[in-house]
């Protein structure tokens, strides 16, 4: 029932489906939408769902908990690690932590209700279903393109793979910092459209100043604004810290080279502090995270 509601509701808003997986307490979705009709395509997704399942099952209520999470992807950069991550929910789960190569093997292949089994020609895939556009990058025939997938795939039964949704910049946008500078500019900051479509990315239109980003971290660490922005100030952890918090709360309307010219460093030397901060796990840090975003949330309201 539920493919069949995907595939329906699909084809009525003209969206692209590329991967899937239904898990028991969730699922996950790799679409493209030809519109900007996401929020009414879900919504009427998941309504005629819960609406058909209750009348099945002759209960009543809501089956699905919240509002759905959507991240908009560099599609060309991301398809593959991103369908890779939607493929290889079904042996994240608890049960199988201690199972072994063989048992994990066999169960991601023979997992009914994900789009990987179609994708290596073990099963007919749904007529919703497109596989041709991230099969692409992984040879020219077919049948090389599905050996080569079903390898990359299957490279995260045998290690740890980075987690796409660790590259998600303010829960939003997975992309190349070129990519989220122009979602930005052409598309955040100017839209007068509809303000339910792309629920997630509507805070990306608040933004902070430079200086009322740097005051704050200022405050927090104890240390003068002067001296965040001074090359060789003594303040190498501080400093780093003032750089991603501009590039977090000031790139809707600062380019990197604008910000980077701040802090008297090229764009490079700019993204290259901001990555090494964001690296950074330890619980000290991330306190102090969360006192700079307190304060600026507060000077919001």
């Amino acid at each position: 029932m539920f493919a069949e509601k995907l595939g329906y509701f699909a084809g009525e808003f003209r969206i692209s489906v590329f991967a899937c997986c239904c898990m028991p307490n969730h699922f996950h979705l790799y679409l493209r939408t030809k519109e900007a009709n996401l929020s009414r395509f879900m919504q009427s997704f998941l309504t005629s769902f819960c609406i058909s399942s209750n009348k099945k099952r002759r209960t009543s209520g809501h089956i699905f908990q919240g509002r759905f999470k959507a991240h908009l992807v560099e599609d060309e950069l991301y398809r593959s690690r991103l369908s890779r991550y939607i493929h290889l929910n079904p042996v994240r789960i608890q049960a199988l932590r201690d199972a072994n190569l063989e048992e994990r093997h066999n169960h991601l292949r023979e997992f009914k209700w994900s789009s990987y089994s179609s994708y290596l020609g073990i099963s007919n895939p749904e007529k919703w279903l497109e596989c041709a556009p991230i099969l692409s990058s992984w040879g020219v025939k077919k049948r090389e393109q599905m050996l080569n997938y079903a390898r990359y795939v299957e490279e995260g039964l045998l290690k740890n793979l980075e987690n796409p949704f660790d590259s998600v910049v303010e829960q939003s946008i997975i992309g190349s910092d070129r990519f989220i500078d122009r979602i930005k500019r052409k598309y955040l900051l100017q839209r007068t459209g509809d303000k339910n479509e792309e629920h997630s990315l509507v805070h990306l239109q608040q933004s902070f100043s430079v200086d009322e980003v740097i005051n704050h971290v200022s405050l927090v660490l104890g240390v003068k604004s002067s001296l965040l922005l001074k090359r060789k100030s003594g303040h190498r952890d501080a400093r780093r810290l003032a750089m991603y918090c501009v590039c977090t709360y000031c790139r809707n309307t600062h380019s990197f080279n604008d910000l980077a010219q701040c802090f008297s460093v090229s764009a490079s030397a700019l993204t290259q502090a901001r990555d090494k901060v964001r690296d950074d796990s330890s619980p000290s840090f991330h306190d102090v995270l969360k006192k700079i975003d307190n304060a600026l949330q507060e000077q919001k309201t």
